[in-house]
């Protein structure tokens, strides 16, 4: 009597492949929508910081959290009407 095992050796082969494939595809869209947190207080509002006009200045602003977090507000805000 010969065993039909074919069914088996695609299951081995193939079902670890779709489970990658699941995972990796859930994992790159879990990724489309990273939250940034970031604290926000008075100072938020009132501390507004023009674009530097020298390397000096933009190295100094490198290390001050607040413009950065104005950099990240200034790309995530909508630039237009909403349609």
């Amino acid at each position: 009597m010969k065993l039909n095992r074919g069914w088996q050796i695609r299951l081995v082969f193939v079902g670890p492949l779709a489970l990658a494939v699941i995972l990796v595809w859930q994992r790159t869209k879990a990724q489309e929508h990273i939250p940034v947190h970031m604290t926000t207080d008075w100072s938020n509002r009132h501390m507004i910081y023009s674009a530097p006009s020298t390397f000096a200045q933009a190295w100094r602003l490198q290390a001050e959290p607040r413009y950065r977090q104005q950099l990240i507000r200034r790309s995530l805000a909508p630039s237009g009407p909403a349609n």
